[in-house]
């Protein structure tokens, strides 16, 4: 049965991933603030108890979710300001990256790195592959929850 709430919060936390991309009539802190809140229940459904380390992720996740890393671009020699690959594989680890203090709260450091690894490559392929922005955003999004059943 959790595991099917896990989905829901994903497809939840997909959909607010979305929302705050499109612009008006949403914010973007419907990506932003809606996203870590489906990670924080999504720990407490998978039986991570709340504690400093698991709030301290939620709010490292916020500013994760700010940015798609362009200015990366430069190093690559890129002028433009469209996402690549790279953007996105980035975007992924540090989401992922973001629940490193959950090794203060009995988390295996491996565990946590191995999903962030697994996040950046499956973020990656994701939006690389969906051309559709509407699935792609909400794919995001779905995956950064989804991921968390590795934890």
């Amino acid at each position: 049965m959790n595991y099917l709430l896990l989905i829901l919060l994903s497809i939840i936390g997909g959909i607010l991933y979305r929302l705050g991309g499109i612009g008006k009539p949403w914010n973007t802190k419907m990506r932003d603030l809606g996203v870590p809140a489906c990670g924080l229940f999504a720990m407490k459904l998978l039986g991570f108890d709340y504690s400093w380390v698991l709030y301290l992720s939620t709010l490292l996740l916020f500013p994760a979710l700010t940015t798609y890393w362009k200015k990366i671009n430069r190093f690559f020699g890129d002028t433009d300001e469209n996402c690549h690959w790279y953007n996105w594989l980035v975007h992924g680890l540090v989401c992922g990256l973001a629940y490193l203090p959950m090794c203060f709260g009995g988390i295996s450091l491996y565990l946590i790195i191995g999903r962030a690894i697994i996040l950046a490559i499956a973020t990656m392929w994701w939006s690389e592959v969906i051309g559709d922005v509407k699935w792609e955003e909400g794919g995001r999004g779905f995956l950064i929850i989804i991921t968390l059943g590795i934890l």
